[in-house]
């Protein structure tokens, strides 16, 4: 009896495991194009199109600074980022998508080309989305630059 119950406890501690290393086909798409979506916003300069992207109860984690939460804070934090660095492109790659049903964990790498075509930044990121009426929503964002200080 302790051999099935201790069979059973393994079973459901392995069990979230093997989910997350299953990319649901739809979450492959859904992600992918929202962040290729995420990607053009920036490239366009469209800080509200970045926002766009993002629940409304999200939260963005950014190095150095204080938490943003909501639409409105998260596209005057994006726009700011426009802004302060005119014509600068952003190249985003996943590296990884696990997803979870109604949730799926991204993680890639960015790299930032200044105006002038010089390499400004590197770094990677994690992101969490959640499937809201259809569509995929970043509900968090953390990312740091991988160059020294």
């Amino acid at each position: 009896m302790r051999s099935a119950a201790l069979l059973f406890c393994a079973a459901l501690l392995t069990f979230p495991s093997a989910l997350l290393g299953q990319a649901d086909p739809d979450a492959q798409v859904g992600v992918k194009e929202a962040t290729m979506a995420w990607q053009a916003a920036w490239n366009a300069g469209n800080g509200a199109g970045i926002a766009a992207l993002y629940a409304e109860d999200a939260v963005i984690l950014p190095p150095g600074g204080d938490a943003v939460q909501g639409t409105e804070a998260i596209a005057a934090f994006w726009q700011a980022a426009i802004d302060a660095s005119p014509g600068s492109k952003t190249a985003l790659t996943q590296t990884e998508l696990h997803n979870l049903g109604d949730v799926a964990v991204e993680v890639g790498s960015f790299v930032a080309t200044a105006a002038d075509g010089s390499h400004a930044d590197h770094g990677k990121y994690l992101v969490l989305w959640m499937l809201k009426d259809g569509t995929w929503k970043l509900v968090r964002d953390i990312w740091n630059s991988s160059m020294p200080e």
